[in-house]
């Protein structure tokens, strides 16, 4: 029997491990694993590291290697077609939250090929460890101006890109190409910087490429019901170009955390994220000052950075709780194995979480779990409690009853750890190749 050639996919991201910042180089590497199974992955990053996971099947690019690997050079550097002649540069503040980009002026970009003669300033660009920060415009323009070049030497049969930060670059390859356009949305404008986002049309330019991108886009794959909801309702988009693919968790991600031993010691409820306006940091100190007042035998830890962390500190010195938070900065994965281990629940206030994939390895290890029902980890997690991002009062009363109740809390431990293994990457990859099948078919 004649064995037919696997699908080729390329894919475009911008974290993957060891470079991640938030969810979204976790759920890159985790689906890039499970679908290498059964097709072939060109995988185009802005930075490759000497050791990273690379699974077989994947041939990872990074552009920081550019001159150096042959792999990572265009031989025949073509013009594209630019999508837009304005780009929005702002200000954005040197820390770890993705997509830090706000309304800013506008520049006009000519529509001139880079000089790829000296390759040495782009490798620059992309050989630092901060993989966003107030330059981030401009490495999405240049990312978007090799890669498009680089595809012409590649083979593919599908694109398919993670969040707004590649958009540009897969719509040009789209474009030229005529392949089917994959969008993976893991998070929108709407949510990172609230929903006025969609009444800056023309002036906010992430809002802009994500808004044209799934107009121009095949099908697209929201990481959950809740996000699918948003771009429908904030972007215009028609609901027949949407499969959701729920991210998934490889097994005991962490150890699991043993039972009831935290009876007589101090409590510990976890945050742990960036420190944005997404993330509700004004909801949880609101919540911890109303469980102080009835429960004082209780610590807040606060693991992770981003621009509203110091006014989330002023905010516990002004109501006189800073004693109770202790804030760790950002955790590398062992670190954060460490804080699960002794945490004794874990609280997600999030004003728009498209997903929460912490939410879900913190169930997996064992910690019930309180969550803002404006998350999309909260379609999957029945098992846990939820309320609406600024309801305090019955956060503040959930998260009493976890601390002062064995039984609930071991109960929703169990319950909740299960919901959590019937996720899988094996499981998004499937639903990704299912897509795949159905538009080339």
């Amino acid at each position: 029997m004649q064995q037919t050639n696997p699908l080729r996919v390329l894919m475009l991201g911008w974290e993957y491990p060891p470079i991640v910042a938030g969810g979204l180089g976790m759920a890159c590497y985790g689906l890039t694993k499970a679908l290498s199974q059964y097709v072939h992955i060109t995988l185009i990053l802005p930075r490759k590291e000497i050791v990273m996971p690379t699974p077989s099947h994947v041939d990872i690019i990074g552009l920081n290697t550019i001159g150096l690997a042959p792999e990572a050079t265009p031989t025949n550097p073509i013009c594209y077609e630019e999508i837009t002649q304005e780009v929005y540069y702002a200000a954005a503040p040197d820390d770890l939250n993705p997509y830090p980009v706000s309304i800013g002026y506008t520049e006009i970009v000519q529509p001139e090929a880079l000089p790829f003669t000296d390759f040495s300033q782009v490798r620059a660009l992309y050989n630092t460890p901060e993989p966003y920060g107030a330059n981030i415009m401009e490495k999405v323009a240049t990312y978007t101006e090799i890669v498009t070049q680089l595809a012409a030497d590649k083979q593919f049969d599908v694109i398919h890109a993670h969040d707004w930060i590649t958009y540009p670059a897969a719509m040009q390859i789209h474009e030229a190409t005529g392949k089917p356009l994959f969008l993976h949305v893991h998070s929108l404008e709407t949510d990172r910087i609230g929903t006025q986002a969609k009444y800056e049309y023309g002036l906010n330019a992430v809002y802009d490429i994500e808004r044209q991108a799934m107009h121009k886009a095949t099908l697209i794959f929201p990481v959950s019901n809740y996000t699918k909801q948003c771009a429908m309702a904030h972007y215009d988009v028609p609901t027949d170009k949407f499969r959701v693919v729920y991210n998934g968790i490889d097994a005991h991600t962490f150890p699991t955390r043993s039972g009831n031993n935290h009876s007589t010691k101090e409590k510990t409820v976890l945050f742990l994220g960036r420190i944005t306006y997404q993330k509700g940091p004004v909801f949880m100190a609101e919540t911890a000052m109303k469980v102080l007042q009835k429960y004082q035998n209780v610590r807040f830890v606060v693991a992770g950075i981003g621009d509203k962390l110091d006014e989330l500190k002023q905010i516990t010195e002004t109501c006189g709780i800073a004693d109770r938070f202790v804030f760790t900065g950002f955790l590398p994965k062992e670190k954060v194995a460490e804080v699960l281990a002794e945490t004794d629940v874990y609280f997600m206030p999030s004003v728009s979480e498209p997903f929460g994939l912490s939410a879900l390895e913190a169930v997996q290890a064992g910690i019930p779990s309180v969550l803002s029902r404006q998350s999309g980890v909260a379609e999957v997690l029945p098992h846990t409690l939820q309320a609406d991002y600024s309801d305090t009062d019955r956060f503040a009363n959930y998260i009493y009853a976890l601390l002062n109740y064995g039984a609930l809390r071991m109960e929703l431990s169990r319950a909740s750890a299960a919901d959590a293994n019937q996720l899988s990457w094996k499981r998004a990859a499937y639903n990704v190749l299912r897509a795949y099948a159905e538009v080339l078919s």
